[in-house]
């Protein structure tokens, strides 16, 4: 994948991402709360991919070759870049694995595919 192919890949995650937030209140029936979770787990596992090996690309840069070579504040970000998606890395896994306990509890239920009418719907916590 080119440079380029790359940009326009993480536009697109931006673009999905945002029309799925806009829209996630509005699902076609209830039963499609368990495969758009098991999508989000599939995706969400991909994104913590993505910051691990962009954490390793610029730990492996060059000054010089990547970046200004004598200017301190170059280096100074490389290595908060660096320490910084190594801990997004660690939290995506976190939200990984909580994603995933959800993803579990989903489907174990008997999810409808239209919504039932109820006189007095229970609040959940």
């Amino acid at each position: 994948m080119s440079a380029g192919d790359t940009v326009g890949a993480s536009k697109r995650l931006r673009q999905d991402a945002r029309q799925l937030a806009d829209v996630i209140t509005r699902l076609d029936s209830p039963s499609s709360s368990y495969s758009l979770l098991g999508d989000l787990l599939d995706a969400q596992r991909s994104i913590e991919q993505a910051l691990r090996e962009l954490a390793e690309w610029h730990r492996r840069t060059i000054p010089g070759v990547h970046f200004a070579e004598h200017h301190d504040e170059s280096a100074a970000g490389v290595t908060t870049v660096v320490e910084q998606l190594d801990l997004a890395g660690q939290q995506a896994e976190g939200l990984h694995e909580t994603l995933s306990r959800a993803y579990g509890g989903s489907s174990v239920v008997r999810w409808f595919d239209e919504e039932q009418e109820s006189a007095d719907p229970p609040t959940l916590p």
